[in-house]
């Protein structure tokens, strides 16, 4: 028996234990799969991206022991690298859905872990489903609570925690394993802002799928009998003081007919960071009043945390990578106004090398409203202010609300997009046969036939 659970620490692991699928409603098990169905057509869309061919490269065969298949290929490896290359398949594109309140998420990034461990134990979808709903509750509920990003640290820290939680709960380990696997997964585990700062790099899509693998691995090692530190949370050494110097505490994790987070995550159009989502739907209704040439200025009013994610780094004004530039909200505005939209083409075709795109960013200023800031992020604000060279002002203002983002894309923008995604990789039949399957997911007895539907 280990040493008494922090209050935080009994939440968690009490939530992950006892949080049932016959309590979830029917609202949130559909919302859970347009995500899981989501997150896996961009996985399929970025098979071909050189991260997913690296981590597959680490992926290697296993012949005996617990495995998970990785997507596409379908060969067998551990559930911890299954995690890994699973998960930079789906993070590559930056197409998955958000969480962003005080802090900023992708939770479907667990999904790779939770997959894994649901296929190393001949487990459902609504296997699935459930350690997917945990998974995003407790991820989304640290980012409602605790600024990790504005102290320096990045989201695979609440990412391996929430993964952890759920993959144990999946694998049945009782409540002190449990704590084990929270403490396995907090401790070691600690990763630096600098992923997501300056010129960015490859491993901005890997990190999180890295803490999903460490998620995984943290339970699989509880399981075995590991213990974790003690005091996780609050010891002299514990995660508060080495990151923000004083504990913090998490809104109510949503149980029965409550709101869940799988529910209220932002479920993307475009392939760019989540606050450039709205900035690249007014730069084509703005398309639609002005001809991109006739532009002689452009001013973006904005909020001051879009801001500080996607403008203030001078390298997203000037981007030399893919993962710099698809966090520029100067790019996909541009992109946006010149090509009448923003796909993974855009970025395959380095849209941000061009002269076209380079002249028009040469002509954008940016001002941050104080009335936009102040009502973030219940309510997203974009407008683009353009001066025409006959001197004629043309206003494109848009607004994005938690009940736009609750609502989501409707059922036929989901699947567009999944089939524009899948297109390079299935055939017809096959992007059809996986997105129906996908879509009657709680109804599959195997995951691994799910994961059969993926061969590429």
């Amino acid at each position: 028996m280990v040493e008494k659970m922090s209050a935080l620490e009994n939440r968690l692991v009490d939530y992950a234990c006892e949080l049932s699928y016959d309590e979830l409603p029917a609202e949130t098990i559909d919302q859970a799969k347009r995500r899981i169905g989501d997150t896996i057509g961009g996985a399929i869309g970025a098979y071909g991206a050189m991260p997913s061919r690296i981590a597959r490269h680490m992926a290697q065969p296993v012949a005996a022991g617990p495995s998970a298949r990785v997507w596409g290929s379908l060969i067998e490896t551990t559930p911890e690298m299954a995690a890994f290359a699973n998960g930079t398949m789906l993070r590559y594109l930056d197409i998955n859905d958000t969480y962003r309140t005080t802090d900023g998420s992708h939770p479907s990034d667990n999904l790779g872990g939770i997959l894994a461990i649901t296929e190393m134990l001949g487990g459902s979808g609504r296997d699935l489903i459930l350690g997917m709903v945990i998974s995003y509750e407790i991820q989304s509920r640290f980012v409602d609570g605790v600024p990790f990003n504005d102290n320096g640290w990045d989201q695979p820290v609440p990412g391996a925690m929430a993964c952890a939680l759920a993959a144990g709960r999946l694998m049945g380990l009782g409540r002190d394993a449990m704590r084990d696997a929270l403490a396995l997964a907090v401790i070691p585990n600690l990763c630096t802002y600098q992923t997501r700062a300056g010129e960015l790099s490859m491993w901005k899509g890997a990190a999180a799928a890295n803490g999903a693998r460490q998620g995984v691995f943290a339970a699989r090692l509880a399981a075995e009998g590991m213990t974790g530190p003690y005091e996780a949370f609050d010891g002299i050494f514990g995660l508060w003081n080495q990151t923000l110097g004083k504990p913090h505490d998490l809104p109510e994790l949503v149980r029965g007919n409550g709101t869940y987070a799988i529910q209220q995550s932002n479920i993307k159009l475009y392939p760019v960071r989540d606050s450039c989502q709205l900035p690249v739907a007014t730069a084509k209704a703005l398309r639609g009043m002005v001809s991109p040439g006739d532009i002689e200025k452009l001013k973006i009013v904005t909020y001051k945390s879009a801001h500080k994610g996607a403008i203030a780094d001078p390298e997203l004004w000037a981007p030399k990578t893919r993962e710099t530039a698809d966090h520029s909200m100067i790019v996909a505005i541009s992109v946006g106004l010149i090509d009448g939209d923003v796909t993974p083409e855009s970025f395959d075709k380095a849209r941000f090398l061009d002269d076209d795109i380079l002249e028009l960013i040469g002509r954008i200023e940016v001002e941050i409203s104080d009335e936009f800031s102040a009502v973030t992020p219940g309510i997203r604000n974009c407008r683009l202010e353009a001066t025409a060279r006959d001197g004629a002002e043309h206003v494109a203002h848009l607004k994005l609300t938690t009940e736009d983002i609750e609502r989501g894309p409707d059922d036929r923008e989901i699947e567009n997009k999944f089939m524009h995604l899948t297109r390079p990789f299935l055939p017809e039949s096959d992007r059809r046969r996986l997105f129906d399957a996908l879509n009657n997911l709680d109804e599959i007895e195997r995951i691994a036939d799910l994961v059969d539907l993926t061969r590429i």
